[in-house]
């Protein structure tokens, strides 16, 4: 499924199409990122090089085992592996841990993007937070 058709397609996006998403758009961020980070140390701002490079290896942790998500053969254990790590993935929004909260908000951030419905996958203190 191409991005755009996702992009306009706001219903009905799989839990296996936004861990798709977030692969790509990862591996994108990933990518541009790297060129930053050469950029600034050519200019020696070592700080920001810093910075940006323990984003890269946020974006790189949570993408690492979604692969795995859609190895299987069978449909229905894709989406099942997949909404975990959505699941997964999510639990920092529950949590103060910074680390953990700013994964979250990466991944839904992405997932708003493409559309996906991730709200059921949160309890109900979480959702009713970001509901208002």
């Amino acid at each position: 499924m191409g991005w755009r058709l996702l992009r306009s397609r706001k219903a009905g996006v799989s839990a296996q199409d936004a861990v798709r998403v977030l692969m790509a758009l990862g591996f994108i961020e990933i990518r541009f990122t790297t060129h930053l980070v050469r950029r600034e140390l050519e200019g020696e701002d070592l700080r920001s090089s810093l910075g940006h490079i323990e984003r890269i290896r946020m974006i790189a942790d949570v993408c690492h085992n979604l692969p795995g998500d859609l190895s299987s053969m069978r449909d229905r254990e894709r989406e099942r592996r997949a909404v975990e790590s959505l699941k997964f993935h999510l639990r920092g929004l529950e949590h103060d841990d910074p680390a953990d909260d700013q994964a979250a908000q990466w991944v839904r951030a992405r997932l708003d993007e493409s559309g996906y419905d991730y709200l059921p996958l949160l309890s109900e203190h979480v959702r009713a937070r970001l509901q208002h």
